[in-house]
């Protein structure tokens, strides 16, 4: 019996035993709520902290946000970040090099330090090039939700936060005490696709006190498909392209005293290289352990303190499988600490200001102490050390006639030029109708890898910066329907980007013209008794094409690799009281790749790729069988649309074949509901 006829029995005696074991829900009056209790009101006066020194409701926040709640990632049957974070207007993703996929943003390349990670606050960019591996890392199973600022966020964040802020909060993060243990298994029609075991306990200490901690290990695919470089050599990828990830959070709170600690370490198999299949396995390692202390010191009523200590190790993009002497040797280090310091002071009612400092010193070390090793500091040492300081300041100013949010922020490196970052923000309520006016300066300064690169080479690098404009308007029909619509302007000064230095024979970077896009998102959002619906819209066009490697011969509109439309669609419906159907839709317009070497010029061709739509169908039974037990069953990929990871600049790589049809089974145990 076939993958799929087998999933298809399985739904229909799932569906045909909860429906046997229950009524339908009671039609009601008043208040709608969806599949997971939640109104529209609740999602809509949900409090978040990504975009401001103080908790705002979407509406009102001084940014452009979307938040998307663990309720939803549950109903959506989500695997991983790529899922989520798809559903997201703006979003996208492309391969960079390895078998690691990276972030788009807004039609442009983020992977290199343009969009800012962190999870419960701590940051999980790579310090030496400011990467994020995308892709069966961080867990879903554990995320209580995720708070996301699509635009600027350098103004409070700092590096990497120039066009995006992702903030995923765990569930102990967000101190929900009791304990929680899935499983999650995945199949391919060609074979194993995933295996995720996740174990969670939360718990109150006396009347101020918190401790939780969360383990999670997984094993996964990145696909069952063959690879195909663009001069014809294939990597059959089934079973060959692990991505193994293991985590641990640890969340202890007594009174104001925090204290957090994450260790993360995720492997992915490769055999892609930098484009050209290889003839054997590769393994990269990605390695982060952070450690944070804070305090928070109410000083009066009107004024609280709050220290921060923070430590982080990494070592990451650590390829140590072979000779100290390959080129592809690469065994860092690094080593951040950080000193936070912030007073948050009421005014008055309508007034409220921030004042914060900070200090980092970043330290790298290469290992291996061969002097035939490719990789080396300049002056060829092994260990190279900076530091940063920063200063910033935020303003909340309420009125009768616009609620005023202004910042700045000034940072200082060692090495380069000082930042100076504003933004303000006006917002403004209509009764049910909100409206945003933004801009935003915001910055990515050169990483340690560029900045090494950058002393070597002789070629001082200049700190991209970028100016970004945005408007929204959002509006409350009743107590089901909401939409909102944005328009964005970007546009990237100095942008930093890679280069190999042929002549010293070196990895290389420098600033080039100016790159940008504008565009439109929208949103619109339905809930009743029955179930939800969630319409999302994003497009985007090219206004300044900067670097050769970005642009599209003949279509200067559109960047590499990344759609300029994209259409999602997230509905479900309740079956019965605890059995609820869910789609998720993802539409990409026209994108271009370059797949392949025209074999008479040697130089690669572009290629379209017809638009596409991903179909994934997910059934949640809650309560099955016994009580705390769920069980959710899917197929992803339903239609077999076969997405792929295109390179989102002409650098040598075709593009990396995604998951594919995959047929998932999630169980998950909460004792006590």
């Amino acid at each position: 019996m076939t993958h799929s006829k087998l999933l298809l029995l399985l739904m229909l005696l799932l569906a045909s035993s909860a429906v046997q074991g229950e009524e339908l829900p009671p039609a009601q009056t008043g208040v709608a709520r969806d599949q997971t209790g939640q109104t529209l009101d609740d999602l809509l006066n949900m409090e978040i902290t990504v975009a401001s020194a103080k908790p705002a409701l979407p509406s009102e926040a001084p940014a452009v946000v979307s938040v998307i709640t663990r309720e939803e990632m549950e109903l959506s049957g989500a695997r991983d970040l790529i899922d989520v974070l798809r559903m997201v207007p703006g979003f996208d993703f492309g391969v960079d090099i390895w078998n690691v996929v990276g972030v788009g943003f807004r039609g442009i390349f983020a992977q290199n330090g343009r969009v800012k990670l962190t999870v419960d606050g701590m940051g999980f960019n790579d310090l030496l090039y400011g990467n994020v591996p995308f892709g069966s890392h961080f867990p879903v199973e554990q995320m209580e939700r995720i708070e996301i600022i699509r635009g600027p966020g350098s103004a409070m964040y700092g590096n990497f936060a120039e066009l995006a802020v992702v903030n995923v909060v765990t569930r102990i993060g967000a101190e929900v005490p009791g304990i929680q243990a899935s499983s999650t298994t995945g199949l391919f029609d060609r074979g194993f696709a995933r295996q995720n075991l996740n174990a969670k306990y939360g718990a109150t200490i006396g009347d101020s006190g918190y401790f939780g901690i969360s383990l999670f290990g997984g094993l996964a695919q990145r696909s069952a498909k063959t690879y195909t470089d663009q001069s014809g050599g294939r990597w059959d990828m089934r079973n060959d392209s692990d991505l193994q990830t293991g985590n641990v959070n640890l969340n202890y709170r007594q009174g104001n005293l925090n204290a957090r600690f994450i260790y993360d370490n995720h492997l992915i198999t490769h055999r892609d290289g930098y484009g050209d299949v290889l003839p054997d396995d590769y393994r990269v390692r990605f390695v982060t352990s952070i450690g944070q202390l804070s305090y928070r010191a109410q000083i009066t009523d009107n004024l609280r303190l709050t220290p921060l200590f923070e430590a982080t190790v990494q070592q990451p993009w650590r390829n140590t499988g072979v000779p100290v002497s390959d080129v592809t040797y690469y065994d860092p280090t690094v080593q951040k600490y950080a000193l936070n310091l912030k007073a948050d002071w009421d005014l008055a009612r309508w007034a409220s200001t921030l004042f914060g400092a900070e200090y980092e010193w970043e330290y790298a070390r290469y290992g291996g102490d061969e002097p035939t090793r490719k990789y080396q500091f300049p002056d060829g040492k092994q260990s190279i050390d900076f530091n940063r300081f920063a200063l910033y300041n935020e303003w909340l100013l309420k009125t009768p006639l616009v609620n005023v949010t202004a910042g700045v922020r000034l940072e200082k490196h060692s090495e380069y030029d000082p930042s100076v970052v504003p933004r303000i923000s006006l917002t403004r309520s209509f009764g049910d109708t909100n409206v945003k006016a933004i801009y935003n300066r915001a910055f990515r300064a050169p990483t340690i890898e560029q900045t090494a690169a950058a002393l070597k080479t002789g070629n001082k690098l200049e700190t991209e910066t970028a100016d970004v404009v945005e408007l929204e308007a959002s509006h409350r029909f009743d107590a089901r329907n909401h939409l909102s619509v944005n328009l964005f302007d970007i546009r990237i000064n100095h942008p930093i980007n890679y280069y190999y230095d042929f002549v010293n024979d070196l990895d290389a970077y420098k600033n080039e013209g100016r790159i940008g896009t504008r565009g439109v998102e929208a949103e619109y959002r339905f809930r009743d008794d029955w179930g939800h619906l969630a319409l999302r819209y994003s497009f985007y066009r090219v206004t300044n094409t900067g670097s050769d490697i970005f642009r599209v011969p003949g279509h200067d509109d559109v960047f590499v690799a990344l759609p300029a439309h994209k259409v999602t669609l997230d509905a479900g419906y309740k079956v019965t009281r605890n059995l609820n159907l869910n789609t998720t839709l993802v539409f990409v317009g026209d994108r271009y790749g370059f797949d392949r070497v025209d074999p008479a010029t040697g130089e690669p061709e572009v290629n379209r790729h017809s638009p596409e739509l991903v179909a994934n169908l997910y059934l949640l039974y809650r309560n099955a069988f016994w009580k705390g037990v769920d069980v959710g069953l899917g197929v992803f990929d339903l239609f077999g649309a076969n997405h792929e990871f295109i390179q989102p600049y002409n650098g040598g790589h075709a593009p990396l074949p995604g998951p594919g049809r995959e047929y998932v089974l999630r169980i998950s145990y909460t004792p006590g509901i």
